[in-house]
């Protein structure tokens, strides 16, 4: 085989977006500390994250962020 097949991780869209939506509220007063960051880590742990499927969910949990510009979105599927 030519090509290495690459190995996809499955990431509950549903954890990645309550991430997202506990990145934007630790943003909200434009300083996201290292000590925020740790504190969703671990909640993203207990309710239900793998540990080797936390930073991959983090790092696409800071893009949904980056990319929104509102809550809207996300407070929808969290109430879901």
């Amino acid at each position: 085989m030519f090509f290495k097949k690459k190995e996809e991780v499955n990431i509950n869209s549903n954890l990645v977006e309550i991430c997202a939506l506990l990145i934007h509220a630790a943003k909200i007063d434009e300083h996201f500390s290292e000590k925020e960051e740790n504190i969703i880590k671990q909640t993203m742990l207990k309710i239900g994250t793998k540990n080797d499927h936390l930073d991959k969910l983090f790092n696409e949990a800071i893009k949904i962020e980056d990319n929104s510009n509102q809550i809207l979105s996300f407070t929808k599927q969290v109430k879901k």
